[in-house]
């Protein structure tokens, strides 16, 4: 989910009601706290719990059902299959990408682009949230503080572990001319100078008394931590780490997704009118338990029978790839508030 496109200054001062996305209640349990669930399953790592369990939990029932979830207000609303149009045909290609380059003896690097990848996507969500919650409250102050903040704190992090966990990436650093072999510890004094003035200046209006972005604080104070002790935890274990911080970072992340996606749906297919105007989407959208089966239902059928069907095959693992990336592109179009009226509406913006 990314809304980079969102200016705060850009929403009506009449429409805003209240800080938060859904309601305090509701963006507390769903958008801020469901972050406790990724501390909860880094700790239960952390003391030796089995990763089995955790992972067939976290692909099978939360993450891989949150990329089909996309398929319910795309390929199911005809409106939006009129505007996406051949856009919506990108599995095709996306798919056999993962196949060549794996034919192609590069399967390695396959896999680290597709966990940098996804690695963007969540960072976007994140972000995405951050830039609706300073909307909703005709925030603009500190716009690239907190942009340039949040960014860091997310980024920096993976690319410290991919250094720690490719050894071949951290010889190649080695072997430039300085100061590049210094650039890891460059760019934590340089965090570190970020951090320490991104948290004056919440002092800084608090003594002053000025408002408060206590919904964007929290988002905040729960994700930053929560990166930074997943990639440090998985940075342990090598390259195969990034599935334990994939698990503490993607239930996080695909938890926000599926709440996200039920109040845009409820919303957006009640609308009078809105099954001649949508199609099979506001047929579908009555229901949660309905949103939940075809989410999980077709990622049943377009991930797990695929891999079933061929066990530890490299060319078949790295296909199935392609739903995820067409998750990834499908969501960089549809989340943009500025200009999309309707999606306006459906997240109470507008």
């Amino acid at each position: 989910m990314s809304t980079a496109s969102l200016n705060p200054a850009s929403v009506t001062p009449s429409i805003i009601r209240t800080p938060w996305i859904i309601s305090r209640r509701q963006d507390l349990i769903w958008f801020i706290g469901s972050g406790g669930i990724g501390y909860a399953a880094l700790g239960l790592m952390a003391l030796g719990f089995p990763l089995t369990p955790l992972q067939l939990f976290w692909f099978f029932l939360v993450d891989g059902p949150h990329v089909l979830s996309t398929v319910t207000r795309t390929y199911c609303d005809s409106a939006e299959r009129a505007k996406l149009g051949r856009f919506l045909w990108m599995p095709v290609p996306l798919m056999l990408i993962g196949p060549v380059m794996t034919m192609g003896g590069l399967y390695a690097l396959f896999t680290l682009l597709a966990v940098c990848w996804q690695h963007f996507h969540i960072v976007k969500q994140h972000f995405g949230f951050m830039m609706l919650y300073k909307a909703k409250l005709r925030d603009r102050n500190d716009f690239w503080l907190d942009r340039i903040f949040l960014l860091a704190s997310l980024f920096l992090p993976l690319m410290l572990f991919v250094l720690k966990t490719r050894p071949a990436l951290t010889a190649a650093l080695n072997s430039l001319p300085a100061p590049l072999p210094w650039l890891p510890n460059f760019s934590l004094a340089l965090y570190g100078s970020l951090t320490l003035t991104w948290l004056i200046r919440q002092g800084e209006k608090w003594h002053k008394g000025l408002e408060m972005n206590w919904p964007k604080i929290g988002l905040l104070a729960t994700v930053v931590p929560l990166q930074w002790l997943a990639l440090t935890h998985a940075a342990q274990y090598g390259p195969d780490g990034i599935l334990r911080a994939g698990i503490t970072l993607g239930l996080f992340h695909s938890f926000q997704y599926h709440r996200l996606m039920w109040f845009h749906n409820k919303n957006r297919y009640s609308e009078d009118a809105a099954p001649q105007r949508y199609g099979l989407a506001a047929k579908l959208a009555p229901s949660v338990g309905v949103y939940l089966a075809i989410a999980i239902g077709l990622h049943f059928l377009t991930t797990f029978v695929p891999q079933a069907i061929f066990p530890f095959n490299q060319v078949v693992s790295a296909s199935v790839w392609g739903i995820a990336f067409t998750h990834y592109c499908l969501d960089a179009r549809i989340w943009h508030v500025r200009g999309d009226k309707g999606l306006a509406r459906a997240l109470n913006m507008a």
